[in-house]
């Protein structure tokens, strides 16, 4: 009877340590985030995980916490290193029995390096495509989704008139600091080496777009604090304001810049879901408009 006591109770403890072990695929359903990008976050530092035999795991109580700290506005950088000090004064990850439980095959695992294994990417007909599709009933007309920039007629209260310059939003390896996606800005007819603008020219209203494939996320900067900027200039967006964003609102994002000819100014960015992007375009184009009454 012991014994058999015992095996039972050894089972409930092992199940008990499995369920406290969370996948790269149960972070990302949490999040609602793809499983490339929460790949990412854990190689960059921004989420408290530790490798088993060459895949990412996460005790549950530190994903908890890590959530909780975020979600009230904590660096993700921040919080995650401090958890995982907390970790290593603390030991190890404790498994009842000899060995570590068996791991799930990882079938989605991406590799840690790369700008295209970190982030998916979509063809700018595609952007335009997914764009347009998520203003909906609201758009009147728009030009051929291979031209870039995309001309649209929207009907209120959305902006009647728009040119739009939409960018992949990338989680890089390597170069920006950790934390953010990036767009990388070239125009048509620009190349290597030369400085050029947007075309503001015909009364349309100018907005500066990127789109974050793995979480379905479009931001909005102040297109009009982008000007006469180098070929493949790096515009950033915080990963938090992003994860924000995919609990279903508009999230903003203050940034200090300084423009080409002019001091230092803030920038308000904004990042939704395409549920939000018609509220987000108002909200956008608003914004901009009291930036540019204050002078």
């Amino acid at each position: 009877m012991r014994s058999f006591l015992s095996c039972a109770i050894c089972g409930i403890k092992r199940e008990a340590a499995l369920n406290d072990i969370l996948t790269i695929r149960e972070i990302a359903t949490r999040l609602k985030l793809g499983e490339r990008t929460v790949t990412a976050m854990l190689a960059a530092g921004e989420l408290p995980g530790f490798k088993l035999r060459g895949q990412w795991r996460l005790r549950r109580e530190h994903f908890e916490h890590w959530l909780s700290r975020v979600s009230a506005g904590g660096n993700v950088v921040a919080v995650t290193a401090e958890i995982m000090a907390t970790s290593v004064q603390s030991g190890p990850p404790v498994y009842v029995g000899a060995v570590p439980p068996p791991l799930e095959p990882d079938d989605h695992a991406e590799p840690e390096s790369g700008i295209d294994a970190l982030t998916e990417r979509v063809s700018q007909a595609e952007l335009h495509r997914r764009f347009i599709k998520a203003l909906g009933s609201g758009v009147r007309s728009h030009t051929d989704l291979d031209r870039k920039p995309l001309e649209a007629d929207l009907l209120s209260p959305l902006p009647s008139r728009i040119r739009l310059y939409i960018y992949n939003a990338t989680r890089p390896p390597g170069g920006r600091p950790l934390g953010e996606h990036k767009v990388q800005l070239i125009v048509p007819g620009q190349r290597r080496g030369e400085r050029a603008s947007f075309d503001q020219t015909g009364g349309r209203i100018v907005l500066l777009a990127g789109y974050a494939a793995e979480e379905d996320i479009f931001i909005l900067w102040d297109a009009g604090l982008y000007t006469d900027f180098a070929w493949s200039r790096n515009v950033q967006v915080k990963a938090s304001t992003i994860i924000a964003a995919t609990a279903g609102k508009i999230a903003e994002q203050e940034r200090r810049l300084r423009p080409s000819g002019s001091g230092a100014v803030t920038e308000t960015l904004l990042a939704c879901p395409p549920t939000r992007l018609a509220d987000g375009l108002v909200r956008r184009v608003g914004i901009t408009r009291d930036r540019m009454a204050r002078g």
